[in-house]
């Protein structure tokens, strides 16, 4: 075998070097990448795209390394957004990233050959290459251990066995990544024909650009001396989308060359993508066939992960399995959070009045105690809730649950017109439809991908979950937490069931096409790592409480002014407690009719304030609309102020009622508060109807204005955000004027 290679050690005194983790979705390049950089970890976008750039830095020795988590990637022929991007900072083609000083390819050792596939690419890039060979013990426990000495003595590159989950052989990839050097590269068993037509397009852009191409190692065989050039006219010729060679390609004598090859190959029937992956693939299988060991007796029963499969995979059992499992998931956090959630408020009521409790009364005291504590306060003590929300979905995923998930979904998202590839956006969605609306860049057909960027957020996202716990706390509360739970599964189950109504609807409404293909690897059930699960806990946590004390802190403050401001003339509060004197006069006489008299007055002269203000005059300026649903002019404040945060619903009621009471003594909390308001004729303002009249709005509502900015740049225009916008929040009306009527009439 021809091979040329240039042995150049990394050197880590000369600067921060740089280090991109490559590798097969589900090969455990996350986890190894968190066994790395520990908490040292950032996480953004690529400038000008949607697509994750998580980095990292890794202390090797005396110096330090930054880490590159990459996207998942088969293979470097890009079929997608995110694997466009993993082939483009390997190749040193984005300006905003760095060609890396190592690749360390990060390979499932339980499924060597299909990995080897983008090793032998990374191969030819002629950087520094570490192989990373993970889950080996997966591999011993199904009888096909993997050689490492022998596989590293057959790419030409350090291989280090390690177990990522457990942090075994982290150590020893530190010392690789250090000695670093190229893999040689092998000359692949292609046809005469293919051969000839790649040194005539070599040659071309070797004349044509001769200052791109490094100098080859002397002593090299002549048919590899034009290496560099000869891999640039694969890909060329392979019809691969390549950015960096794109000048070169485009070139007069290059472009003619490429068209004659394309030409005389295409006469002799041979596809140059697909003979150069059956040569792949050939070198590939003869390497697994020396390294991989299989176990010679036969294979007596299956393995635990194919048993279990049996059963949660089931074509009938397992949707039922995964209602239940998502079912018990709901109760849970009712089950658990709600005595949190109390202590939570107190500690939060606590600390509110002993920050204001030597303030005098006037503005900054009612600013403190109903815009700050109030507002945040009423947000915050769900973070029991949603911490617990994370919790168990990322014990899920990592389980390798969610990914059969996926697999069921798949059959019942076909028959609505989306593809199995929409589950994971889906799935996102629930925690915010942000990260559910950039994650469509996986999906290759543009229909489905706009399909799935408009119904992703009828997924009840987290930052609805505070609502719904406090509508649900309110009004089921006497039901017990596994009722309680199945209201809220109603919740989600809504949303699901409308969104795949949605997606029925678009596909009858767009041209047919064949649906593509759903390939998705599934991989080994396994013991949740602790570490990793409470990272991303504490890291979606942290994200909420982050929003809680930057977003909702400033909007907080502007709703107080809004309600606080302007202050109603003295005039109007007497004229208001005079009114609330004589009705509470007029009623039947009892016990402690002054203290009475006094309540309403304190009372009345507080709701009279708050109607006059700014915040009072628009609730009142809506309510005609919303009136219909069964919400008053408070509710549609809440409402106004959860187009900027659906979570700001609460806050707003908050300091609503906290003005409105006048005296701290009759709020005890905004549950309480809710369930107690009554119009000026003393009907309840709240009912269970009215709850659930808006548990369905904000279900279906479209109400996130940074939802609608991803979905504009997303899709390239106003166009669909609008008719998102516009349709998601008609349809909601619609439904919750249908709930509040009927239930209205049936006596509820």
């Amino acid at each position: 075998m021809a091979t040329t290679s240039v042995n150049v050690p990394v050197d880590l005194d000369r600067r921060v070097l740089s280090v991109a983790l490559a590798g097969n979705p589900n090969a455990g390049k996350t986890t190894l990448f968190n066994a790395l950089t520990g908490l040292r970890q950032k996480v953004a976008n690529y400038p000008g795209i949607t697509v994750e750039k998580k980095t990292g830095r890794c202390r090797i020795g005396d110096g330090w390394v930054d880490i590159i988590d990459l996207p998942g990637t088969y293979s470097l022929v890009a079929q997608s957004p995110d694997e466009a991007v993993a082939a483009a900072v390997l190749r040193g083609a984005r300006t905003d990233t760095p060609l890396p000083d190592v690749v360390v390819a990060v390979v499932d050792a339980s499924n060597l050959p299909r990995n080897l596939y983008l090793v032998s690419q990374l191969i030819e890039l002629g950087q520094p290459l570490v192989v990373a060979l993970n889950m080996v013990d997966i591999a011993e426990r199904r009888g096909t251990p993997v050689d490492a000495g022998l596989l590293a003595r057959e790419l030409g590159v350090e291989v280090v066995p390690l177990v990522g989950n457990r942090k075994r052989g982290i150590d020893a990839l530190k010392a690789a990544i250090v000695r670093a050097t190229p893999a040689p590269v092998p000359t692949w068993p292609l046809s005469e024909a293919l051969w000839e037509e790649l040194q005539h397009v070599a040659g071309a852009l070797a004349a044509a650009a001769p200052a791109m191409w490094p100098r080859q190692q002397e002593g090299a065989p002549e048919a590899m001396r034009t290496l560099p050039q000869v891999i640039a006219a694969r890909r060329l010729l392979g019809g691969e989308p390549a950015p960096d060679l794109a000048a070169h390609a485009s070139a007069t004598g290059v472009a003619a060359t490429l068209a004659a090859a394309r030409l005389r190959l295409a006469t002799l029937g041979i596809d140059a993508m697909q003979a150069d992956i059956e040569a792949r693939y050939r070198w590939i299988d003869g390497i697994a066939e020396r390294v991989v060991s299989r176990d010679a007796r036969p294979r007596l029963r299956a393995t635990l992960s194919e048993r279990v499969d049996a059963v949660l995979m089931h074509r009938v059992f397992g949707l039922a399995i995964f209602t239940a499992v998502m079912a018990s998931v709901f109760a849970t956090i009712f089950w658990v959070a709600d005595p949190l959630n109390g202590w939570f408020e107190g500690a939060i009521s606590w600390l509110g009045d002993l920050v204001t409790g030597h303030i005098a009364e006037g503005p900054l005291k009612a600013l403190l105690k109903d815009g700050v504590f109030a507002g945040v306060g009423a947000v915050v003590v769900f973070v029991p809730q949603i911490a617990l929300l994370f919790l168990l979905l990322a014990v899920l995923e990592d389980t390798g649950y969610l990914a059969r998930a996926a697999f069921l979904m798949d059959r019942v998202l076909g028959k609505v017109g989306l593809h199995g590839k929409s589950f994971i956006p889906l799935l996102s969605s629930f925690a915010c439809a942000i990260p559910g609306v950039m994650a469509t860049r996986t999906i290759d057909s543009r229909r489905e991908r706009l399909a799935t960027i408009l119904v992703a957020p009828f997924m009840s996202c987290s930052a609805r979950l505070p609502v719904y716990g406090l509508l649900i706390g309110a009004f089921f509360g006497g039901l017990g937490a596994v009722a309680k739970g199945m209201i809220m599964l109603g919740c989600y189950a809504l949303g699901v069931i409308v969104a795949a109504a949605v997606a029925w609807a678009l596909k009858l409404a767009a041209r047919k096409e064949p649906p593509p293909a759903f390939i998705l690897e599934l991989p080994v059930y396994k013991v949740p790592q602790p570490s990793l699960i409470g990272w991303q806990v504490w890291t979606n946590t942290s994200k909420f409480l982050t929003k809680a004390g930057t977003t909702i802190f400033c909007l907080s403050i502007l709703l107080w002014a809004l309600a606080y401001y302007p202050r109603a003339p003295q005039a109007v509060l007497d004229q208001a407690a005079t009114h609330a004197e004589e009705r509470t006069r007029a009623e039947p006489a009892g016990e402690a009719l002054d203290e009475r008299i006094a309540a309403a007055r304190e009372r009345a002269a507080g709701q009279a304030g708050l109607e006059y203000s700014a915040a009072g005059r628009l609730g009142h300026a809506i309510e005609p609309v919303i009136a219909p649903l069964g919400f008053d002019w408070k509710i549609g404040v809440g409402l106004i102020g959860a187009f900027a945060a659906r979570e700001v619903f609460n806050s707003t009621l908050s300091i609503i009622y906290s003005l409105g009471a006048r005296e701290a003594d009759d709020v005890d909390d905004l549950a309480s508060a809710i369930r107690a308001d009554t119009r000026a004729d003393g009907t309840p303002v709240w009912r269970p109807l009215v709850a659930v009249s808006l548990l369905v709005w904000f279900v279906l509502a479209m109400q996130c204005i940074s939802t609608t900015a991803v979905v504009r740049r997303e899709t390239g225009g106003w166009r669909w955000p609008l008719i998102q916008l516009g349709f998601m929040n008609a349809l909601a009306y619609v439904l919750c004027f249908a709930v509040y009527q009927i239930g209205t009439r049936l006596g509820y």
